[in-house]
């Protein structure tokens, strides 16, 4: 049974490459333009893992993991990747309090980003 990845990015380019990548790697994947449609997602259904864009409008990346930790008690194991141009470290210990699962900077190289979910998987 394949594993099941939410993809939340608001750049449509970059959310139909991961689709069509991981989708070829064999995962399920299902995709939302922003965290509020990612929310909506979550009320039907538990993903095996999130990746994420870290800023997005409507509802941020950092506000959806948020929302998550707070809302979603029963998703608090569920890996959480941010993909994000942000590469401060500042941001990234920003939302380190939220325990994201990992936080990799686009373009992020296909290789490391199949073996972070790999890892999140296991």
């Amino acid at each position: 049974m394949s594993k099941t990845i939410l993809i939340i990015e608001d750049e449509a380019t970059t959310r139909e490459i991961l689709n069509v990548d991981l989708t070829n790697a064999g995962y399920t994947v299902l995709v939302a333009s922003n965290g509020e449609e990612g929310s909506e997602i979550l009320r039907g259904t538990k993903p095996d893992l999130i990746i994420c864009d870290r800023v997005m409008p409507v509802m941020s990346g950092y506000q959806l993991l948020e929302r998550i930790r707070s809302t979603f008690p029963q998703y608090n194991d569920l890996p959480f990747i941010f993909l994000t141009s942000l590469g401060d470290t500042r941001d990234r210990a920003s939302v380190g309090h939220l325990e994201p699962t990992a936080y990799l900077k686009k373009p992020v190289e296909y290789r490391l980003l199949l073996e972070t979910i790999e890892k999140c998987l296991k």
